[in-house]
């Protein structure tokens, strides 16, 4: 917890750095523009050669280039100070980065040649977000804050940059868009705006409480500020239910081979006896999944329907098995090493 002696003491001097740092005016806008379009556009690069090489180290190189986070950031103080203006500017250097990280990403794709079928972890592990996501979002939100708010915690927005990751996930709304994932894109696209909704509620509630809005302006841009803070509560609200209650139908689900496979094995080494396990693949149709397996021939070979109802029930979705058995063959030969002269 925040000691009391760090809240709410903010002089003007405070409040005018971090303004100046997060609000870029006049001719200041200028240079803010062509330092985040190069900044978005390295950042945008790295992380799709990231992505398709499936390089974690790469894609973290990409979220600490990225400079998203600072329009975020500005769009939830901008919303406690009670300025709707700069907010929907703040949102409209935020959406313009988002279209253009996205048709950048899209177009560095379609320049790599070759297939990616089977889909790079890193890309999937993008498509499929839950409700830690959104936590990690709040928690990252609030951290970015306090950077701002506290000189001597700059050095967290390092870590806050790598902790909620901005540009990856909308480098892989190109990539599969691109390839014609549509239903992948959407759970990406998910993703980051999860990740937005979630630091814009946090940091406007870290600046209100550490003092960035003075007692006057509070009073005069009450009715905003409390409207602003409406309205990012039900942005969080509005990203938890489909992640909480609808995800199944809202997102593409993520991929259970490696689930599967830990069952499989673990059922046939209970149930099996003498049975091994030669493989198992996993696909996915429109209403169910289905899993094909091949075991060795014993005396005590498992049942696929009881195998099904196991998986059904750990995966909690229709699953259909398919069981084949294979006959195992063992041959025996001798050669002699002594050769006719």
């Amino acid at each position: 917890m925040l000691g009391q002696a760090e809240l709410g003491d903010l002089s003007d001097v405070d409040r005018d750095r971090i303004l100046h740092g997060l609000f870029h005016e006049g001719h200041r806008f200028g240079q803010f523009a062509r330092r985040f379009a190069a900044l978005m556009t390295m950042s945008v690069l790295i992380a799709v050669m990231g992505l398709l090489a499936d390089s974690t180290a790469v894609v973290i190189g990409a979220m600490l280039v990225a400079p998203l986070m600072s329009p975020v950031l500005g769009a939830a103080a901008a919303l406690v100070l009670g300025l709707p203006q700069q907010f929907l500017r703040q949102l409209a250097v935020l959406a313009v980065g988002t279209a253009g990280a996205v048709g950048l990403a899209a177009g560095t794709s379609f320049l790599f040649p070759g297939s990616m079928n089977p889909l790079p972890a890193e890309i999937l592990a993008r498509t499929s977000p839950n409700l830690l996501d959104l936590g990690i979002a709040l928690a990252a939100g609030a951290a970015g804050a306090y950077a701002q708010i506290r000189k001597a915690a700059a050095d967290a927005l390092t870590g806050v940059a790598v902790a909620v990751a901005l540009v990856p996930p909308l480098a892989v709304v190109g990539v599969t868009l691109e390839i014609g994932e549509y239903a992948l894109a959407t759970g990406a696209l998910f993703l980051f705006l999860a990740n937005v909704a979630g630091i814009v509620m946090s940091a406007a509630t870290t600046f209100l409480v550490c003092g960035l809005v003075d007692s006057w302006r509070l009073r005069v841009g009450s009715g905003f500020i409390i409207g602003g803070l409406r309205w990012a509560a039900l942005a969080v609200i509005v990203m938890i239910l489909p992640l909480h209650v609808t995800r199944a139908r809202v997102l593409p689900p993520s991929d259970p081979t490696d689930d599967v496979e830990h069952f499989v094995s673990a059922f046939i080494d209970e149930k099996g006896g003498s049975t091994e396990l030669v493989s198992v693949s996993v696909e996915r149709d429109e209403t169910e999944l289905d899993v094909d397996v091949v075991v060795t021939e014993s005396p005590r070979v498992p049942e696929a329907k009881e195998l099904a109802a196991l998986l059904a029930a750990e995966l909690a979705e229709d699953v259909a098995v398919t069981m084949q058995v294979v006959e195992v063959q063992t041959e025996r030969a001798r050669a002699d090493g002594e050769q006719d002269g």
